[in-house]
């Protein structure tokens, strides 16, 4: 059975994009556009990690990542902070708010693969 990611992202392009190389790679990827589609898959759609963007209207990615780390049914599933928005310490700060990692983009799929394993391995 393959391993579902949530993709958290208001880039369309870019959440298709990324679904169809995490499927490529054996992984079951579903998009969310924003922050609150983000947090009703987190729910609904079930998966064993979430890849969350930073800049996104209405909702911002802390504000997920905040609601999903409140919730009992989302608090234990990992997030990875998925952004461009270049931050020098980026890692320590996710890791401050909740999150597991920090993938900067533009990314190789390769790479994001290699971070999302750390999380998924059974």
């Amino acid at each position: 059975m393959a391993i579902k990611v949530l993709v958290i992202d208001d880039e369309k392009l870019l959440v298709k994009s990324t679904c169809m190389a995490l499927s490529f790679y054996g992984f079951e990827a579903k998009g969310a556009l924003d922050g609150r589609e983000g947090l009703a898959e987190a729910v609904n759609f079930g998966p064993r990690v979430i890849l969350l963007d930073i800049m996104m209207p209405g909702m911002d990615g802390w504000e997920v990542l905040s609601r999903l780390k409140a919730e009992e049914a989302t608090k234990k599933i990992p997030v990875i902070i998925f952004t461009a928005k270049e931050h020098p310490n980026g890692t320590a700060l996710a890791r401050s708010k909740g999150a597991v990692d920090y993938v900067p983009k533009p990314f190789e799929p390769e790479d994001l693969v290699a971070v999302l394993n750390k999380y998924t391995a059974v």
